[in-house]
């Protein structure tokens, strides 16, 4: 445990002895978490990522990587860790649409439900760069479905091992992409959010604690992408070529701006009540 955090309590009143993290169980993590769980001062705790903000609010883990909109979407203040966050920088392979008809011609999605952010950001691609009304239908996307609906969105490993196939769906679009093209920003996914309250020598562990395990799972990645690939069921050509530039995990000044356009278009197409400045913590 971090030197001045023995006296910290959490909002329940208990005395924080180990940090939990909200973890989601993606390919695109293992980076980031990937020897975390043998540490004895940090708890996982899986989640998808709809599900990792109230986690973070109600205090059952210290810090989440939740969905980038949930921060506008969060009852209470929050901070953003500036830290290994998922992000692209034009396709993203893992946040797509399958569908059976062309894209002016969709009058219905199904969305998978497992990212908040990922849904707000089709609902914006729509307005903004397709310039349709299409019908958002909430989507268990866990559950395999024969036949799938006519046009549905999928996020995380779904998209890689068992989507629709081309012969049935054969517009297949990459939301990244889309993001890209529209803004000529990158896009950010999630990032590591706690309490704005949270305690600050708390932070400076996690912080400092993602951070080296990403550096150093970045620079050993050939030597774990194998069974990685393996258990999320990749295909090991096509996950070497995800980590190794696909996902990002950088949270610079292009990402910042990329980050705050989102959240300034899900203000003007209501997806959000109003806007809040970025708090970041720096480490």
């Amino acid at each position: 445990m971090p030197q001045g955090c023995e006296q910290i309590k959490r909002p329940s009143g208990t005395e924080l002895s180990v940090i939990r993290l909200g973890v989601v169980s993606y390919l695109n993590t293992r980076p980031i978490i990937r020897g975390l769980e043998a540490r004895e001062d940090i708890e996982l705790r899986q989640a998808v990522p709809s599900q990792l903000l109230d986690q973070v609010v109600d205090g059952k883990v210290e810090v989440g990587m939740c969905s980038s909109i949930d921060y506008l979407r969060s009852p209470i203040p929050l901070k953003l860790l500036r830290v290994a966050p998922l992000t692209c920088n034009g396709e993203t392979l893992t946040v797509r649409i399958f569908s059976s008809v062309p894209i002016e011609e969709i009058t219905r999605i199904h969305c998978d439900t497992d990212s908040h952010t990922s849904v707000a950001l089709l609902s914006i691609l729509m307005k903004e760069a397709w310039g349709i009304d299409s019908e958002i239908i909430d989507f268990d996307a866990s559950v395999r479905s024969e036949p799938w609906p006519d046009t549905v969105m999928l996020i995380g490993d779904k998209v890689v091992n068992g989507p629709p196939s081309s012969e049935t769906h054969p517009v297949q679009i990459d939301l990244g992409e889309v993001w890209k093209q529209l803004t000529g920003l990158p896009f950010v996914f999630a990032l590591w959010m706690t309490r704005s309250d949270a305690c600050e020598t708390m932070l400076a562990h996690v912080f400092h604690s993602l951070r080296d395990n990403l550096d150093r799972n970045l620079r050993s990645i050939e030597e774990f992408i194998e069974e990685e690939a393996r258990l999320h069921d990749w295909p090991l050509d096509l996950a070497s070529r995800y980590l190794n530039g696909l996902i990002r995990y950088e949270l610079g000044p292009s990402e910042l701006a990329g980050l705050k356009k989102f959240h300034e278009l899900a203000v003007k197409h209501g997806l959000v009540d109003a806007g809040r400045p970025l708090e970041l913590y720096e480490g």
